[in-house]
């Protein structure tokens, strides 16, 4: 009997891991299917990864080519706007030297018409336009002859009534104007920007005017080209003259 009951508890044993067996099979064949089929989608999210950066790589050097084909466009484009620009100006000079060509050739036609009217021939035309063009020089020779001797006229008669006492104003050219540049306060005299060439003349006397108000008067006593230098007159001080004052006569 005891016998009988050791071989049951045996089989019984035996079914037990039998069975046991069978669902550490069924396990393992449960999870080696899960790692098989986690292994699979891995593999596809790793080619899909793969595939999403090469895509993106493309898209990026794709980016940076057009990136560099719009830039050299664009440098292109500026290129050939300034070309037009400057070809268009060029264009328009040369439209207008045409025409201020036409207007010469057509004025230069009208006064030869009017020569030949008059029996006049190329030669003699062109010998009297050397001649007109010599006396107009001569003419502005002596007229600039003329204002320099006047000028020194002016000059010799206002130092000669000087030596004679008398006291005589020297005259300055009409609507001379001009600017204070420098000035020196202690010693009252400035620097103007006008001379010789203007009609200044030594102890002319010019008003100092700033803001059209009345600011001092100053009288010439040397004179250069293009520069004079001026005593401020006591008498007619009105405040410090300034740089920029302007002086008039």
């Amino acid at each position: 009997m005891l016998r009988i009951c050791l071989i049951l508890s045996i089989l019984a044993g035996l079914g037990a891991l039998a069975i046991g067996q069978f669902r550490v099979v069924e396990k393992i064949k449960t999870l080696t299917g899960e790692r098989d089929e986690n292994a699979t989608q891995r593999d596809a999210a790793n080619q899909a990864a793969s595939k999403s950066k090469s895509e993106a790589k493309t898209a990026k050097e794709s980016a940076d080519k057009a990136t560099q084909e719009l830039t050299a466009t664009k440098t292109e484009l500026e290129t050939k706007t300034a070309s037009l620009a400057e070809q268009e100006k060029r264009a328009n000079t040369l439209f207008a030297n045409l025409q201020k060509t036409t207007a010469d050739k057509i004025e230069t036609q009208r006064e030869l018409a009017q020569w030949q009217t008059l029996g006049v021939t190329p030669d003699q035309i062109k010998s009297i336009q050397i001649a007109a063009k010599k006396a107009t020089e001569e003419r502005d020779a002596v007229e600039d002859e003329k204002k320099v001797l006047i000028r020194n006229n002016r000059q010799l008669a206002g130092e000669l009534s000087r030596y004679k006492g008398d006291a005589v104003k020297v005259e300055l050219p009409a609507g001379l104007k001009g600017k204070i540049v420098a000035v020196d306060n202690k010693w009252e005299f400035v620097v103007l920007d006008i001379g010789s060439n203007q009609g200044v003349m030594e102890y002319g006397e010019l008003m100092v005017n700033r803001n059209g108000k009345l600011v001092a008067k100053v009288q010439v006593t040397n004179v250069q080209a293009n520069r004079s230098v001026a005593n401020v007159m006591a008498d007619w001080k009105q405040a410090d003259v300034q740089e920029g004052d302007q002086v008039l006569y």
